[in-house]
C-alpha cells in the first residue's frame, strides 16, 4: 500500500504543525505546511510549553506577527540583510520561517 498523501487544509482533530527553525532552537505553530509563511502563525498549543524544557523557545503568534520594522535586526549578517531586501518580508515570522535560497 503506498504511503498516504497529505491533504491540503488544516490538520484534522486539532493537530498542529510545528515549524522548527533550521539554525536556532525556535519553534512556531501554523495550521498547514507551506514553503514560506507571512501571517499564518498560530498561538502555540498548551502542550508546547514542554518544548521550552527541552531547550527550545516557543514563539507566540503576536511576536511572529510583529512588523520587521519594529524588531532589532542589528545581529543579522550582510547576507541575511540582502535576503530581506530582496524578499521584503513584513513580519518577524516571515523572516524566520521561509524557504529563501
Amino acid at each position: 500500500m503506498p504511503p498516504a498523501t497529505p491533504q491540503p487544509g488544516p490538520p484534522a482533530g486539532g493537530a498542529h504543525v510545528a515549524l522548527f527553525h533550521a539554525h536556532y532552537p525556535l519553534i512556531a505553530f501554523v495550521d498547514d505546511r507551506h514553503y514560506w509563511y507571512t501571517d499564518e502563525f498560530q498561538d502555540p498549543p498548551t502542550w508546547a510549553g514542554a518544548l521550552n524544557d527541552c531547550g527550545f523557545t516557543v514563539l507566540s503568534r503576536s511576536l511572529l506577527k510583529s512588523p520587521l520594522t519594529e524588531v532589532d535586526t542589528t545581529a543579522l549578517s550582510a547576507g541575511e540583510r540582502r535576503e530581506i531586501k530582496y524578499w521584503q518580508p513584513e513580519t518577524l515570522g516571515a523572516t524566520l520561517f521561509n524557504a529563501w535560497d
